[in-house]
């Protein structure tokens, strides 16, 4: 997953052993010393103790001195919880009161301010509290502070307090990452997003520090000592699995994607993996440094090495330049090309693509709102599943469509692979990379057949490939799937006291035994089981003061939807998909007939 918040990164990053001072750094500076303590009989941390020095320009009394969000990607921070609070400079103490932005934000702050103006390096201290409650607010990307396995893991924006600064103030900060293990043991290791250990960087904003992920106590690692560029993985508790030749694995298709999309690593990019109770197997990515995924007992390999491709593919993709919801872009690209690429680099098999094409059409095409428009989504994104998954599962169809008519329109001399490698060179170029930019190649490639295309996308039609729209390997079937139906109003699911209402007379969950006034204790995952006809949604609830746990199969109506099944193409003949050596046949074969459903 990716959204602009957490996904954008202003930063190029440039990497150094950090020096033992911040104030050996000329110019605006910010040194985090974290200390974790030590683990309890569990395995459990059950804080951190941070220290943040800020070397900058003077605050004025009342102005906001430093801050964090309470709330970022619908997970909440340490901003509310954090103790010991405290804060001096050269003249002594600075006496601290906070205020809150409103709750109705969808990324609110807390803002700490000091009696009098800041005078030379200010000292910030407190504890972070690493809670074991399981994502209070339902959905929500593994970003929060948490511990197991006698280690600790979280991003930066949710337990670390930084300097506010204004877009017009341009400081050229440096960042700095400090380590104190010293009650973790000797086998101890911290890592963060910048790399292993101690280290800085040097960036005109602070998001290195923000966006980075940090993990400490006892990880494993890959390989064993990672180098100071590029590829490396960082992991603890219980896989289902050896991590060791998955993250090779991981490493070759890194290596390919760097290859594609001409962009060879000049600084560490990390995978950072932990156990999940609630959704193993989600991701998010970090921009251009990392990304995070997790894994459970029973997470299947197959899925998870395509949401390691899905994630990484946002590092090399990105997103589209401006403000908007183009969550079907940055997504939909990751979905269509983790697969595709990860079958040309040889890590999947032709099977393994097709299940993965099919989870996604089989969950796209029994979406109850699949035509909910694209200026919709954002706004509903944490608060409904299905709308959730709209830019994946839309995007990713969209962007197969588009590449079948870009290669029928050049006899199969170009494909989407030219449109998005351009798109990419447009950013290297410093040029616009917006929607303007997007619909220019479409008209370029398709004519104005392909703006309208594009529009009815965003306004909400159905995105439908030809039968060989996934290349001459597969062709497309009408298959008979269920809806997804929870039963009872979604937002429930997203609401601090998860308390059942709205629940659908003769769904699959009142049958079950759910009632309204029913309350849920604990999360519930949702946007993998949409995928899949067969799952099963465990509910565990409390009614009048008892326990209960309810299963049901989450399924309403039959409808028709698509799927693909395979040709009779070889394996050696699909391993070269995408590239379509044997593409004008093929195209030639079926008429270009509408791409889209009204």
């Amino acid at each position: 997953m990716t959204l602009r918040q957490i996904a954008f990164v202003c930063c190029v990053l440039f990497l150094t052993a950090a020096p033992s001072r911040a104030s050996s750094t000329p110019g605006p500076a910010v040194t985090v010393l974290l200390r974790p303590a030590q683990a309890d009989e569990r395995g459990h941390v059950p804080f951190i103790d941070v220290t943040v020095t800020i070397i900058g320009p003077s605050v004025a009394a009342g102005q906001p001195l430093f801050g964090m969000a309470l709330v970022t990607s619908n997970v909440e921070t340490v901003a509310a919880s954090l103790t010991g609070l405290s804060a001096s400079d050269a003249a002594g103490s600075l006496v601290l009161t906070s205020s809150d932005d409103s709750a109705a934000g969808s990324e609110p702050y807390r803002h700490w301010h000091a009696s009098r103006a800041s005078s030379g390096p200010v000292f910030v201290r407190y504890r972070a509290p690493i809670s074991e409650t399981l994502a209070p607010r339902g959905a929500a990307p593994p970003l929060e502070l948490r511990s197991d396995s006698g280690a600790l893991s979280g991003q930066g924006r949710t337990f670390l307090i930084l300097p506010e600064t204004s877009p017009e103030a341009n400081l050229p900060w440096h960042t700095f990452i400090r380590w104190d293990l010293s009650k973790m043991g000797h086998a101890a290791a911290g890592v963060s997003s910048l790399g292993l250990g101690d280290v800085s960087s040097g960036a005109d904003c602070l998001d290195p520090l923000s966006d980075s992920f940090f993990m400490a106590g006892h990880v494993h690692l890959y390989p064993q000592v990672p180098t100071p560029v590029g590829f490396f993985a960082a992991w603890y508790g219980k896989p289902p699995y050896d991590l060791q030749p998955v993250m090779a694995s991981e490493q070759k298709l890194y290596q390919f994607y760097e290859r594609f999309f001409h962009r060879p690593s000049t600084s560490p990019y990390g995978v950072f993996m932990r156990e999940n109770l609630v959704n193993a197997g989600g991701g998010v990515s970090l921009g251009s440094t990392s990304f995070v995924t997790t894994f459970g007992p029973r997470t299947d390999l197959d899925k998870f090495k395509i949401t390691l491709a899905h994630e990484m593919l946002h590092t090399f993709v990105g997103v589209l330049d401006g403000q908007g919801n183009d969550a079907w872009y940055a997504e939909g690209l990751a979905v269509y090309y983790a697969r595709l690429l990860a079958l040309r680099a040889g890590e999947i098999t032709p099977d393994q693509f097709l299940a993965d094409l099919n989870f996604t059409a089989g969950r796209y095409y029994t979406d109850a709102l699949i035509n909910t428009p694209n200026s919709e989504i954002a706004a509903n994104f944490w608060a409904d599943t299905r709308i959730r998954v709209l830019p994946y599962d839309r995007g990713s169809m969209y962007f197969a469509l588009v590449d079948r008519e870009v290669r029928a329109a050049s006899g199969g001399k170009q494909s989407l692979d030219d449109l998005v490698l351009a798109m990419l060179d447009r950013k290297r170029r410093h040029l616009p990379a917006d929607d303007a930019a997007w619909e220019e190649q479409i008209r370029q490639q398709i004519g104005e057949k392909g703006i309208a295309e594009f529009h009815a996308m965003l306004a909400g039609a159905i995105m439908l490939p030809q039968p060989d729209g996934f290349g001459p390997c597969f062709t497309r079937i009408s298959k008979p799937l269920r809806r997804y139906e929870l039963g009872f109003d979604p937002k429930v699911l997203v609401e601090h006291r998860r308390i059942v209402r709205g629940l659908v007379p003769g769904s699959a969950a009142e049958l079950a035994g759910v009632r309204n006034g029913d309350e849920i204790t604990k999360p519930v995952p949702q946007d993998h089981i949409q995928g899949e006809q067969d799952a099963v949604l465990t509910l565990e609830l409390l009614r009048a003061g008892k326990p209960l746990t309810i299963s049901y199969l989450p399924r309403g109506e039959t409808v028709d939807a698509y799927q693909w099944t395979r040709t009779g193409a070889t394996n050696s003949g699909c391993s070269n998909l995408g590239s379509f050596e044997n593409s004008v046949a093929s195209l030639k074969r079926v008429p270009n007939k509408p791409a889209f459903v009204p």
